[in-house]
């Protein structure tokens, strides 16, 4: 019996990792409590477009939906118009500093509230458990799990990688896609192909919407990745250049600068990156493969349209749906029924409306982490 998590930013927040209405309230609070915390220019484009250009007060920042902002913004950029006023150029630099904003204030919610993740820990064990019964090329027979997540933050990959090297597994994280260690002489990050040739074993994780540790070369569109470092956040205004391409391209050395591809929250998202393409097409085949879906922290937005269709088109008819949310209140928990019940018809779905944590320590139980 195949499983597959889907998770979203409810999954993270008992660690401490802002949902997405709460990033641009967060970022005010941050900034208020220390504007050295943040990139004085950066944020300063960022309030004064808010401010100038959507013509929202300095107190009702927080109140503004990203896709409020990222939506016209894309727009514009992908049918070459101003926006107010504003031409291109200024529209790209103004996009950059909200993005910034946005990466920083996740960074600095996770760094400064600092919660125990141990449920994240539990549940990486488990997937690597549960995944390496693919060793030793049994993966033909057997592929018993993956997970596919719509949140950026690398809590869930720090942890399948630390449990694969405290148990000296001979595994890798597989983001499935083209994926590069961002240091030429980390073995640590290979393609999840590479490994089960080798006889060892992938621990799937899919993330639809990018990576705070994922920078690309605009030329190969190669993915660079490493652990523990959310490299897509950072000032990458003086990043190195692609070593594929300079070596491949000596008499274009440096000019190949790695920068974030995190797909941000809009009405419109732009899917067609090769690297994404990938991610998407192995989520679909992985939906289609599974007996299960476990949707833990996600709440199916209307919004979320490709992810929508995605499910839509590849869920099997009689595969099993459990949604995991945390609610105390019986009527908002109705709702959510409803919600669920109408996009997957007939269903009998399970819910559980402990959290995550709740959840990942029923599903784990000690010393049976295949369960």
């Amino acid at each position: 019996m195949k499983t597959v998590y889907v998770l979203g930013a409810g999954f993270s927040v008992e660690a401490g990792a802002p949902t997405q209405l709460d990033i641009l309230p967060e970022a005010m609070r941050l900034h208020h409590e220390d504007p050295a915390q943040f990139d004085k220019d950066k944020f300063a484009i960022f309030k004064n477009f808010l401010k100038n250009q959507l013509g929202c007060p300095e107190n009702s920042i927080g109140s503004v939906e990203l896709e409020d902002i990222f939506t016209p913004l894309d727009r514009c950029l992908t049918d070459n118009t101003q926006f107010r006023g504003i031409g291109l150029t200024q529209l790209m630099n103004v996009r950059e500093a909200i993005f910034y904003v946005v990466g920083r204030t996740i960074q600095l919610t996770l760094l400064q509230k600092n919660r125990a993740k141990y449920y994240i820990d539990e549940f990486a064990r488990y997937l690597v458990s549960r995944s390496s019964q693919r060793v030793n090329r049994s993966y033909r027979q057997l592929d018993p799990v993956s997970v596919i997540s719509t949140n950026w933050d690398i809590l869930l990959d720090n942890s399948i990688y630390s449990n694969i090297v405290d148990g000296s597994h001979d595994a890798v994280v597989d983001y499935c896609c083209y994926i590069s260690s961002r240091d030429e002489l980390d073995e640590s990050i290979k393609p999840g192909l590479e490994k089960l040739g080798q006889g060892g074993f992938n621990v799937k994780l899919l993330k639809l919407h990018g990576s705070l540790n994922w920078l690309q070369c605009p030329r190969c569109m190669r993915l660079y990745a490493r652990f523990f470092r959310k490299d897509g956040v950072l000032d990458y205004s003086n990043l190195e250049s692609c070593r594929h391409c300079d070596r491949n391209f000596p008499e274009e050395r440096d000019n190949h600068k790695l920068a974030s591809n995190l797909i941000m929250p809009t009405f419109i998202k732009d899917l067609t990156n090769p690297q994404y393409k990938i991610i998407w097409q192995n989520a679909g085949i992985e939906i289609s493969e599974a007996d299960k879906l476990v949707f833990i922290g996600y709440s199916l937005p209307n919004a979320d349209f490709e992810m929508r269709q995605l499910l839509s088109r590849m869920t099997r008819k009689h595969a099993l749906i459990e949604v995991v949310d945390f609610c105390n209140d019986g009527a908002v928990k109705e709702v959510r029924k409803k919600h669920w019940q109408k996009f997957f018809g007939q269903r009998n779905i399970k819910f559980h409306f402990g959290g995550a944590s709740q959840y990942v320590s029923s599903l784990v139980v000690p010393n049976s982490h295949t369960r």
